[in-house]
């Protein structure tokens, strides 16, 4: 084994920390670390956001985000708690909780993504478009390969 088929992992997680690292620092630069606001509520009011309109229910938040059932279910337990989740029961399955956005995470939403976009863009310096759609292509390779 070389050394870059044994560190190639090990790089992801670095660079993914220092991601990490950078959206705390914003979300605590914007007054939103008050309630332990983390990446992934950020990531799940935006796909709520962004489906408004639609039922978007746990499994929903479990395909997109390729987090476990007990892992959604903890973070949006907290989500509710901290009142940016609401869980409504459906006419036709009283099974199925459907999930809305709060007054509140609508207020930080526009937060989220200001946030968002000075991390890409600070993630991004000096990489052409094309550069971009090159990376953007081996990361979802290597998320398709890790689900063979």
């Amino acid at each position: 084994m070389t050394e870059n088929e044994k560190t190639i992992d090990k790089e992801i997680c670095f660079v993914a920390n220092l991601i990490r690292r950078d959206v705390g620092k914003r979300i605590q630069n914007m007054g939103m670390d008050d309630e332990r606001f983390t990446r992934m509520n950020g990531w799940i009011i935006e796909y709520l956001y962004d489906r408004r309109d639609s039922d978007v229910y746990q499994k929903d938040i479990e395909k997109e985000m390729m987090i476990t059932r007990s892992t959604a279910s903890k973070i949006i337990e907290l989500m509710v708690q901290k009142g940016m989740i609401e869980r409504t029961e459906v006419a036709y399955d009283a099974r199925l909780k459907k999930l809305s956005l709060t007054a509140k995470a609508m207020e930080r939403h526009a937060k989220i993504m200001e946030i968002g976009k000075m991390t890409y863009e600070k993630a991004m310096t000096g990489f052409s478009k094309e550069e971009e759609d090159i990376l953007r292509g081996y990361i979802n390779r290597i998320k398709e390969n890790m689900f063979k």
